[in-house]
């Protein structure tokens, strides 16, 4: 709609004026996502935005910054208020404004990022909980940021309350030492455990004969801790030659890194990324046969595309499951219809964007295809057919891929110290689709 919800200014007041350049470029675009990530409006200042969930968070920049950092800067503003909010809407922006302004002056400082890890903003910043809502709507207080006084206990039976739900529950500000500041004080839990997720995700370029042109592979190692106490966590990895291009959280010791190439640190409570990564690598094997073709004839034109999963891959990896494919042909503006059919899943053309959807969710062991007559659209003057000169097509994949990397890292060990129980410790493999453009022969 264009419209603004919350607006912070931090180095004197900047007029909506400025932002119009990117409206009126929202307005006039088929897609959001289209739109580039930077706009210069003029001399003094560049709009640089990301779009989330229909949601675009918008810095404008009046001096030379890289990029790169306000982008991540804005990415982590919408991960804080997803964890603080749940859902990032409207709604939930209006409802809790003044948690979103008490936000946005801790994470930015005069312009400049400040305090921008979770568990640091969680205890200067109390989460809104429903606990929390039912005793502001009960005493009429609003967000409070957390002190290093601890607040007067209550009397009466709404201080018995209180207590009871855990709502006047004191937290310190500060990390558990000045070594740590990432990990809050006092961390309690009855059932400790741990889980390492590996997401990576594949962009790529394949010409008609399946070989990759371009592309490679992006990783995240995510963990979320809940171990009580101050542990010290070692995740050894099968090839960690493997990380080259990466990046670690600050929690992450490096030197020990170097010398051993294990990941040694003691985890901030709850969700976070440990480690972030890049595979410049054309020869990653996809563990699927993929193969599409789109002829045009006097007459009419063909389509054909074929997807099965590879059994040298999937027989050695019995967990694995493709799921959620999805492929996506684009096709002339000159083709007004089509007529499909498809062998495993459902198949439409999108007559308004000129794109053959083929969603097959599972990729099971058959064979599996989809094929049409594609009808030209005629000339006005004539009636004659429109018929396509030598255009190229492109397919675009999607997928996911559980239970399997398609980097091939593994996870050899965790090993837990410096506490006295026993936590219980999972991992899992996911491979996502990213940008996979495939050339039709």
């Amino acid at each position: 709609s264009g419209s603004y919800v919350v607006e912070r200014h931090f180095r004197g007041t900047t007029p909506r004026m400025a932002c119009e350049p990117l409206l009126e470029r929202l307005q006039a675009a088929a897609r959001p996502e289209s739109l580039p990530g930077v706009l210069c409006s003029n001399r003094r200042q560049a709009l640089i935005h990301i779009l989330r969930e229909k949601m675009i968070l918008l810095a404008v920049v009046t001096q030379e910054e890289p990029p790169l950092a306000v982008f991540e800067l804005l990415d982590r503003v919408y991960q804080v208020l997803v964890r603080y909010l749940g859902e990032v809407n409207e709604d939930a922006l209006r409802q809790n404004f003044s948690t979103v302004y008490l936000l946005l002056d801790e994470m930015i400082d005069s312009g400049l990022p400040f305090t921008t890890e979770m568990n640091s903003l969680e205890s200067i910043i109390a989460p809104p909980s429903a606990i929390s809502k039912v005793v502001q709507a009960v005493s009429g207080s609003s967000t409070q940021v957390l002190s290093d006084v601890a607040p007067e206990a209550e009397s009466g039976a709404f201080g018995a309350l209180t207590s009871a739900l855990g709502a006047a529950t004191h937290t310190q500000i500060g990390g558990a030492s000045a070594e740590v500041w990432w990990r809050r004080q006092n961390v309690v839990y009855a059932s400790n455990e741990v889980y390492v997720d590996i997401v990576e995700s594949v962009d790529c370029i394949c010409n008609s004969n399946g070989a990759m042109v371009s592309g490679g592979v992006s990783g995240d190692i995510m963990v979320n801790s809940k171990l009580s106490g101050l542990p010290e966590v070692l995740l050894s990895l099968r090839n960690p030659s493997l990380l080259q291009n990466v990046s670690f959280h600050p929690c992450v010791r490096l030197h020990r890194y170097e010398r051993d190439r294990a990941l040694s640190f003691v985890p901030p409570d709850g969700e976070f990324s440990l480690a972030q990564y890049w595979i410049p690598d054309t020869t990653v094997n996809l563990p699927f046969h993929f193969s599409a073709s789109v002829s045009y004839h006097a007459e009419h034109g063909k389509l054909q595309i074929t997807a099965s999963p590879k059994l040298s891959v999937t027989m050695q990896h019995k967990q694995m499951l493709i799921d959620k494919f999805v492929v996506n042909v684009r096709l002339p503006s000159s083709i007004a219809s089509a007529t499909l059919a498809c062998q495993g899943g459902s198949v439409r053309f999108d007559e308004e964007n000129k794109v053959v959807v083929w969603h097959l969710g599972k990729l099971m062991g058959q064979e599996n295809k989809a094929e049409g007559t594609l009808t030209y659209a005629t000339r006005p003057k004539d009636n004659t057919p429109m018929i396509p000169s030598e255009e190229k097509s492109t397919a675009q994949l999607s997928f996911l891929i559980k239970g399997w990397a398609v980097s091939g890292i593994k996870l050899d060990a965790c090993d837990i110290t410096g506490v006295g129980y026993n936590p219980y410790k999972a991992s899992r493999y996911t491979t996502t689709s990213g940008k996979i453009d495939w050339r039709l022969a």
